[in-house]
């Protein structure tokens, strides 16, 4: 009798024990990241990425220009806005398709290479190398390095376009083959012709100019 008493009271003294347990587990406030409240720190993180998404789009927009003595632009009184379009920078240094350089432009002053000071001078003059014409030939139109750029740029452009929604591909739909020019008011016209005549070849058969848009035509 007395060893099974011991047995009852060691089995009650066990279940309080367990039951003591439950309550304390169930007492324990939760952690604060147990909660249901959105953690500030998720926040913070979020809104890092968007601002950081946001700068390098800016940043790396083509059609964001900013003038300098190597790249100025005409004025004009009409406004139309930017299409879906490949951007061609045409400045003193270097013709740029989509961002990146295509090839060199020649600047000589008094038969010399310029320095930097000369760029802004009337009597600079401005070119392409024979040697990145059709051939090696000067009286050429045809610049073949920037062909090549143009090509990758469509190229690039359609494949981009094939993973955009149905509105986007419409839109440039509409406007596929469209060239923007960004070009420094004092690039010769000899050479326009030869960029401009390039874009045609390049499959860009609709050509439009940046310009600065100046309500009193200053």
């Amino acid at each position: 009798m007395s060893e099974e008493k011991n047995n009852a009271t060691l089995s009650e003294e066990d279940l309080q024990a367990m039951a003591a347990r439950m309550a304390k587990r169930k007492s324990k406030p939760r952690r604060k990241d147990e909660s249901g409240d959105l953690n500030i720190n998720s926040m913070m993180d979020i809104m890092t990425i968007l601002l950081v998404f946001l700068l390098v789009s800016v940043s790396s927009d083509p059609l964001a220009i900013k003038e300098s003595n190597i790249l100025k632009l005409a004025r004009s009184s009409m406004n139309f806005p930017a299409v879906y379009t490949i951007p061609l920078q045409v400045n003193k240094k270097e013709i740029l398709v989509d961002g990146k350089k295509a090839l060199p432009v020649q600047c000589r002053y008094q038969g010399r290479p310029c320095e930097e000071e000369d760029y802004e001078r009337p009597e600079a003059t401005f070119r392409i190398d024979d040697m990145n014409k059709e051939h090696g030939k000067s009286e050429s139109l045809l610049i073949v390095p920037l062909k090549e750029s143009i090509a990758k740029a469509v190229k690039k452009l359609k494949d981009q376009n094939m993973s955009m929604p149905e509105d986007v591909r419409k839109k440039y739909e509409a406007n596929q083959g469209v060239a923007t020019i960004i070009c420094d008011r004092d690039i010769p016209y000899r050479l326009l012709a030869e960029v401009v005549y390039t874009t045609a070849m390049a499959e860009l058969h609709d050509v439009r100019f940046a310009v600065v848009y100046a309500t009193g035509g200053g």
